[in-house]
């Protein structure tokens, strides 16, 4: 019935010229009285709109985007370029990509072979966490120590929204462990190794080499290059383990410790934008790194003729970025680290210290990027948003055909006065 009712004002609207006149500016949407001008003819029109649960934001864009553009920024020099079908079929279907909360949500690290959807960023949650502490030090002119950033990372996990606090390794960096330590190391010993292995297993995970996040890893290697202290990445591992191996404390359930399985065989850096309207509304789109795609197309013999074999897949790897939706996150952080950490009477600006972590981010950004994706294509993907009749309509059906309806009930009244009229004047003729 609504779908008719919908066609309906579609075609009244592109039948007849119709005009609104307001006695005065109504104070509620829901309550409108005035006069609608109908095929330059005059009618009163009263509307009184039932409740609705939907809010109305008259010219709001709603995040429900349309259409996707895909662009190559840089082809790639490393003779096994990405193509566009390819990366087309790594992101799937606009109809399947899922969105989360950025504030809510945890962010992954730049890593190919992660089966899920995900938000990415240079270290992931730890990656950003890091970058507020170098950021923090800089405005409060303070210098971090083990217990000052233990004491900030434990009041971070006791206010933070989000779902998980995520940090990532590898299967080579726990080979590397085994190796120094003389050891068999687990997946379930990493997480939660006795006490004998305790402080070993922590010497060994503050080095480079142990390291899985390749983010991390490339800062704790060449420190100077990101002009951070290295000492903070330290204090923040260990920060980090120390509360993770404390199965008393009720903390050790909000961290997520992710082992990334196989070989780095990625082939395209993905940059996602998000527009403005899910910006606002606090939504981002997941992607998925790794997937099996179907194979490109292939041209055959001299005629280039397109073979295509629906049943022929490959398994395909990306770097996934998401430039946007982390400054979200960055803001969070920013308010945490102004609001909730002493900083010995210092005042931190919380614009002042998102703005210098998104400018502090490019270039950990840039600089990660280039170590390990310098010969890689880059590729961006952008949503857009378009309006259409049953989108708005959607949002403002019950104001809209309750006008309409006001309209037409006016319109066949007048029809009916009219027929009346002429009856009774034919009566009186004869």
């Amino acid at each position: 019935m609504r779908f008719i009712l919908y066609v309906l004002i579609v075609w009244l609207i592109h039948s007849a010229e119709v005009q609104l006149k307001l006695d005065r500016k109504p104070p509620d949407l829901r309550k409108i009285e005035g006069k609608a001008e109908f095929d330059s003819q005059e009618f009163q029109a009263n509307c009184a709109c039932e409740p609705t649960t939907t809010q109305l934001h008259v010219g709001e864009t709603f995040c429900d985007p349309t259409k996707v553009k895909l662009h190559q920024d840089f082809a790639g020099d490393d003779g096994n370029s990405a193509s566009f079908e390819q990366i087309r079929n790594l992101i799937g279907p606009l109809s399947e990509i899922k969105f989360a909360d950025p504030n809510s949500y945890h962010f992954s690290c730049l890593d190919g072979r992660n089966e899920q959807g995900i938000l990415g960023t240079p270290g992931g949650d730890s990656g950003e966490f890091v970058l507020a502490l170098q950021i923090y030090e800089q405005l409060s002119g303070q210098i971090l120590n083990q217990d000052s950033i233990d004491s900030i990372f434990t009041n971070f996990l006791t206010q933070m929204t989000q779902d998980k606090f995520y940090m990532c390794t590898d299967d080579d960096a726990i080979n590397h462990i085994e190796k120094e330590l003389g050891m068999t190391l687990t997946i379930d010993a990493l997480v939660d190794p006795t006490e004998s292995l305790k402080n070993d297993l922590m010497t060994a995970l503050l080095k480079a080499e142990n390291i899985g996040c390749l983010h991390l890893k490339s800062i704790l290697k060449n420190p100077e290059n990101y002009d951070i202290r290295a000492d903070l990445i330290r204090f923040f591992i260990r920060a980090y383990f120390t509360i993770m191996w404390n199965k008393s404390s009720p903390l050790h359930h909000k961290l997520m410790l992710e082992v990334m399985a196989g070989r780095h065989e990625e082939r395209a850096f993905l940059e996602i934008r998000t527009n403005e309207a899910c910006l606002r509304q606090a939504m981002a789109p997941l992607i998925v790194p790794r997937r099996r795609i179907t194979l490109p197309s292939i041209p055959q013999g001299p005629t280039a003729t397109t073979f295509f074999d629906p049943h022929a897949t490959e398994t395909f790897q990306a770097y996934v970025n998401h430039l946007d939706s982390v400054s979200s996150r960055r803001r969070s952080l920013s308010i945490f680290f102004a609001e909730a950490v002493n900083h010995n009477g210092v005042h931190i600006e919380v614009d002042v210290m998102h703005h210098k972590m998104n400018k502090r981010g490019l270039m950990y950004l840039e600089i990660t990027g280039q170590k390990i994706a310098r010969y890689l294509p880059f590729y961006t993907f952008d949503m857009y948003i378009y309006c259409n009749y049953f989108i708005l309509l959607n949002k403002y059906s019950v104001m809209v055909i309750h006008i309409f309806k006001t309209i037409l009930s006016c319109l066949i009244n007048r029809q009916k006065s009219k027929q009346s009229s002429n009856n009774f004047t034919q009566q009186n003729n004869n």
